[in-house]
Order: structure tokens, then C-alpha cells, then sequence
């Protein structure tokens, strides 16, 4: 029996195989997962969590302009790729975001959901 739900659904973020990361319509960076600090090679605890997205991730441009559009427009993409450089090595990035609302239907924040695909399909 889960005796503690909140709990759960945290354990069900922090173990997602894919990189997570949420930021409310003010830009401040609320959750990013384990999985997108290993991709993102950052620490979230150290580095990024209640500090503005473009600052948080100043480094990955075509990220902080992926969470930028979907804040400023609502809309929301699926299945796309971005190209980011991590230590002078480039990697593809697939993503896809969403909006965060609450049960009123309330826009709280958005989330962009990502996976590092750079050597899918390559022998």
C-alpha cells in the first residue's frame, strides 16, 4: 500500500528515462529530473532550481528558445529535434513540451520532456 502519493509521483519523475524539466509562466526553473542533469551534465540541487531558464541554462540556446516559445505562444510541440553543444561536442536533443495546468484548467508552467538521441540509429 503507498502510504504517501506525493511521494510516489516524485519517485515516478526522478526515475523517468528521459530528461524533465519544468518551469513556471514567470520562467523560474521549478523541477529538472536526475535524468536531465546527467544529459545536461548539471547538477539541479547546485546549479539551476528557482533561477530564471535563461540563466539556468545560458549554455544550451536552442533549449532556453524552445522554453522561451512555448511560454510566450502556449503552444505546444511534439517529436521535435534541437542540436545543443556540451563541452564542444554536439548532441540531438528529441523533445516534446507541454503545458502544466492546474484542475481548473489554469496555466501553471511549462514542461519540456527530452531524450539525448545523438547516436540512435548509428553503428
Amino acid at each position: 500500500m503507498i502510504k504517501n502519493v506525493q511521494e510516489y509521483y516524485q519517485c515516478i519523475l526522478d526515475n523517468l528515462t528521459g530528461g524533465l524539466i519544468s518551469v513556471d509562466l514567470k520562467g523560474k526553473v521549478i523541477y529538472l529530473n536526475p535524468m536531465a542533469g546527467k544529459i545536461l551534465r548539471m547538477d539541479p540541487e547546485t546549479c539551476c532550481l528557482d533561477t530564471h531558464y535563461e540563466k539556468a541554462f545560458e549554455a544550451f540556446t536552442a533549449l532556453r528558445d524552445v522554453i522561451k516559445e512555448t511560454i510566450e505562444t502556449g503552444k505546444c510541440v511534439r517529436r521535435a529535434e534541437i542540436s545543443i553543444m556540451h563541452a564542444n561536442t554536439p548532441l540531438i536533443i528529441g523533445y516534446s513540451t507541454m503545458l502544466v495546468k492546474n484542475h481548473e484548467g489554469a496555466e501553471l508552467g511549462v514542461t519540456v520532456i527530452f531524450q539525448d538521441i545523438s547516436f540512435v540509429g548509428k553503428k
